[in-house]
């Protein structure tokens, strides 16, 4: 008689999405594929998916989709170990301190942050790459709005009616 294998246990996960505006039609359908997709082919099983619908990552303040995530990770008996994100941007946009500040009170929960799109190996090198990235997703940022501003100006200057939403 041949001994059976144990079905392998898949870790349980959170999904988190986000978009900034709602102009990005498809944006949080594709970052929800993507994270299916690698769930699936890494072991882990979602449980439960926080999403921030068209709210800059910018700050953390109204992203309440965000928010309830940190605080379901921190409560007892919380059903999931990871969560899964898109990439750093997806994230936020937010400063390294400001983002080390929620990837801590994850960890101090004892939840992992994936970012399905980085490609960190867990080497020691990910604590520096990460934190570049994160710093160039705030920059980026900060010189898109830059450039939107400057160009609402140059709209506003010829004479036309600059509608922002």
């Amino acid at each position: 008689m041949q001994a059976q294998a144990e079905p392998t246990r898949l870790r349980p996960a959170a999904g988190y999405l986000r978009r900034s505006t709602d102009r990005q039609e498809q944006s949080l359908e594709d970052q929800r594929h993507a994270i299916e997709r690698y769930a699936e082919q890494h072991g882990f099983e979602i449980v439960e998916w926080f999403t921030d619908d068209a709210i800059s990552g910018t700050s953390t303040e109204s992203r309440k989709g965000f928010l309830n995530m940190i605080e379901a990770a921190q409560a007892p008996g919380c059903p999931f170990r990871h969560v899964l994100v898109f990439d750093i941007k997806r994230f936020g946009r937010v400063d390294n301190d400001e983002a080390g500040h929620y990837r801590f009170l994850l960890h101090e929960a004892g939840v992992e942050i994936v970012y399905i799109a980085e490609g960190f190996n867990g080497g020691d090198s990910d604590d520096l790459i990460r934190s570049v990235k994160q710093w160039q997703a705030r920059a980026e940022s900060k010189d898109l709005s830059k450039v939107t501003i400057r160009g609402q100006l140059s709209v506003v200057d010829k004479g036309y009616w600059s509608a922002c939403a």
